[in-house]
């Protein structure tokens, strides 16, 4: 193994579990000696987070590393080609760690303060240059425990002392000579040690204040006018000694308040997305390093004013690409697109997050509902996989999964079942449908085969799983605060919902060479049940609910279209076409819809005015997708992810773009564009494998010239017959809606 007898170092001081409102991150260095490298490779871990320096340079622009993960199951690591850093004679490598995910100190609702994993920052480290290793990690190395940065925690902020910051520290030629010694962690890890090779977390753009507001005698809000994941970026002088207070928010008040009430209610004993910054009187460029927020909004206190002072947002996310382009002649349908992707990548940190601000937590109910759309619209196979490995250990040994991933313990008890582990199965299965590759699926067998046991074993004697989420935030369901009862049964929607499983871990016995008639059989037995017991004789769904009629549709879970359709169109036009549904029924809604042959009630719904809508957000002030659809709720999310399956629609319908698997693991995309009657025009492109199919269409004196760009080595289709790699146009007649 790469670390074998090599131990994590920490700071010789001892570990006090409880809070602290002075917590420095630790700064480390160690000199060596190396002849001219051919070439060196550094592979490190930092817990939580730790940032390496090799001759005064940083080893790469990675932040927030080690990647998060259940720290008492994996450990991920990082490898780094270092050559060109290394000198000939005398160097220094430098670290400087922060607690992470790994020691969150305070108490919240979710326990991590309670995980047994916590220690003192610390990290692991080997450099091997000629391929034989040079350096590790081991008593040799000197600690300054007491660093500029005197308190860190990811979900609160970051306090930096400039006074005490030494910038040349990583240097050769610091003087070190009151740096203290470390202390070695002889403890074998809890976890197994995994190489991360999915893409790394990185900043991208800056979005300088746009407008900036006295608030107070010495109090600024500024204005970045995008609501994002990341942190500060600020210039400024100020004297020696003074401190300033950054507040972080996603919305503020005509008077410019900030609106956080709800927002930080979990967060008893430590502030809430505050940094504090202490001015050493030199013009200095400031970011914290151990922590990100979601806002809009800073808010600065102690400045006298805005004279010589640079305020900017810094987006930081996961560096995935997109993998898909979308535009329209609807700029409400574009920005509600470009909104979905900065809600998106705000929740890309090594898992998906549900919010950048409140929790920051893997919160596999949201997940599910995106996943389609995000492994549709990005290239984040690499990093699904990375956050499967933490699916797997979050499993317990009855087969359990919680509704947080990773966890310190907390959500085996609410937030799960099928609704959010259903994640386990959609990560998979949605990677090999865009990638062809089955590995994925079939590794992750065995933990399909525990868990649909698991569900076998707390079903009913009529074979249903009552417990877990249900049909999360649809429209009106908070009252005073709280969430009312379900009104789409859960065991209906588990129902539906288990089924897929037992069709996705068919499709992966048969992908190892196995069998799957056995699972293809509970889903079969399922959905006569479900067909018994929730669909009447009129062939209508006994459940009045868009959702629970949707979900029928969705899944092929009936015996005649019919009935459901006229169905779910009434419940539709009753509702003056807009949703009444939550997490999952909107997730399955518009393809339902689109089955039907009512592609334009679904743009109705995605375009409709007033409540509840996409539109009204935006009316409000929005830049990214919110949490509830009660938008008087301002304390809550408006950086969420879990509305966002409409981008994959809007690939799938307008731009008509429709990948199909095949058996034999080759790719097929169809492309039949619905020409919506509001639109006149569309363009887009999607990633298909070897290639990037491009669609255009715009109407012409009542007709539709549709442009179609084939790559070599993909499968294109339109109207049933195959297309040849190059450009192809059509004319095409509008389609009238069923």
């Amino acid at each position: 193994m790469i670390f074998d007898d090599i131990s994590f170092i920490k700071p010789d001081i001892p570990f006090d579990r409880t809070y602290r409102k002075s917590n420095p991150a630790p700064q480390f260095r160690r000199k060596f000696r190396a002849d001219a490298a051919g070439g060196a490779k550094l592979s490190v871990c930092g817990l939580g987070y730790a940032y390496f320096y090799l001759n005064g340079k940083p080893v790469s622009r990675d932040l927030f590393t080690a990647p998060v993960s259940n720290y008492d199951k994996t450990l991920w690591y990082n490898v780094y080609d270092v050559s060109d850093l290394i000198c000939d004679g005398e160097n220094v490598i430098a670290v400087w760690c922060g607690n992470g995910w790994y020691n969150e100190e305070f108490s919240t609702s979710w326990d991590f303060d309670k995980a047994r994993w916590r220690d003192l920052p610390k990290f692991i480290l080997r450099l091997d240059i000629d391929g034989k290793m040079a350096v590790c990690s081991d008593e040799n190395w000197k600690c300054n425990a007491d660093s500029a940065i005197w308190f860190n925690a990811l979900r609160s902020g970051e306090y930096f002392d400039a006074r005490k910051f030494k910038a040349d520290w990583t240097e050769t030629d610091f003087n070190d000579k009151d740096w203290g010694k470390v202390a070695v962690d002889h403890t074998p890890p809890l976890g197994r040690f995994r190489e991360c090779k999915c893409e790394p977390v990185r900043e991208f753009e800056a979005y300088p204040a746009q407008k900036s507001t006295r608030t107070g005698e010495n109090t600024w809000l500024f204005d970045t006018g995008q609501n994002i994941s990341g942190y500060i970026r600020l210039g400024v002088k100020g004297e020696s000694g003074q401190m300033l207070t950054i507040r972080y928010a996603e919305e503020a008040d005509e008077k410019g308040n900030l609106l956080l009430n709800r927002m930080n209610a979990h967060y008893h004993e430590s502030e809430f997305q505050t940094d504090r910054l202490i001015c050493s009187g030199e013009k200095m460029i400031w970011s914290p390093r151990f922590t990100y927020h979601g806002f809009r909004f800073i808010e600065i206190e102690g400045l006298k004013d805005t004279d010589d002072v640079e305020v900017s947002g810094i987006f930081v996310h996961q560096a995935v690409e997109k993998n898909t382009k979308f535009q329209c002649s609807d700029e409400f349908i574009n920005q509600l697109f470009r909104a979905g992707q900065y809600s998106v990548y705000s929740n890309m940190f090594y898992m998906l997050t549900d919010c950048p601000t409140r929790e920051k937590l893997g919160w596999t109910n949201d997940a599910q509902s995106s996943m389609e759309q995000i492994l549709t619209n990005f290239r984040a196979e690499k990093l699904m996989e990375k956050w499967l490995y933490d699916i797997y250990d979050a499993m317990n040994e009855e087969g359990a999964l919680p509704g947080i991933i990773p966890t310190a313990g907390w959500g085996y008890e609410w937030g799960n079942g099928p609704v959010s582990d259903g994640i386990l199965f959609e990560i998979p299965y949605r990677c090999y449908f865009h990638t062809g590759d089955p590995e994925m699926l079939i590794r992750s067998l065995p933990c399909f085969r525990k868990y649909l046991a698991f569900l076998q074993r707390t079903a009913d004697e009529d074979g249903y799983v009552r417990w877990g989420l249900w049909d999360w935030a649809k429209p009106g369901f908070l009252e005073n605060g709280e969430s009312r009862e379900p009104d789409v049964p859960p065991e209906f929607i588990n129902a539906l919902l288990i089924r897929k499983f037992y069709h996705v871990t068919a499709l992966a016995q048969e992908l190892s060479g196995a069998q799957g008639q056995e699972y293809e059989e509970c889903a079969e037995k399922l959905k006569r049940r479900v067909i018994s017991d929730y669909i009447d004789g009129q062939g209508r769904c006994r459940v009045e609910k868009q959702s629970a009629v949707a979900l029928l549709i969705y899944y092929g879970v009936y015996e005649r279209l019919g009935p459901l359709k006229k169905q779910l169109k009434e419940l539709i036009e009753s509702a003056d076409f807009h949703h009444d549904c939550g997490m999952v029924g909107l997730r399955r809604l518009y393809m339902a819809l689109n089955k039907c042959g009512l592609e334009e009630y679904a743009y109705r719904i995605l375009t409709a005015r007033g409540y509840p809508g996409y539109r009204e957000w935006f009316e409000q002030g929005a830049t990214s997708l919110w949490e509830y659809w009660d938008w008087s709720w301002h304390e809550d999310s408006k950086n969420h992810h879990m509305y966002s399956d409409f981008m994959s629609w809007i690939i799938k319908t307008v731009l008509g773009i429709r990948p199909e698997r095949k058996k034999d693991a080759s790719v097929r995309v169809h492309v039949d564009p619905y020409f919506f009657q509001a639109l006149d025009h569309a363009e887009g492109e999607y990633g298909a494998g070897q290639g990037t199919v491009r669609v255009a269409w715009r109407k012409e004196a009542g007709r539709v010239r549709l442009a179609i760009e084939v790559p070599d080595k993909v499968q294109v289709f339109h109207g049933g017959q195959k297309l040849k790699p190059g450009r192809h146009e059509f004319m095409e007649e509008e389609q009238k809606s069923g």
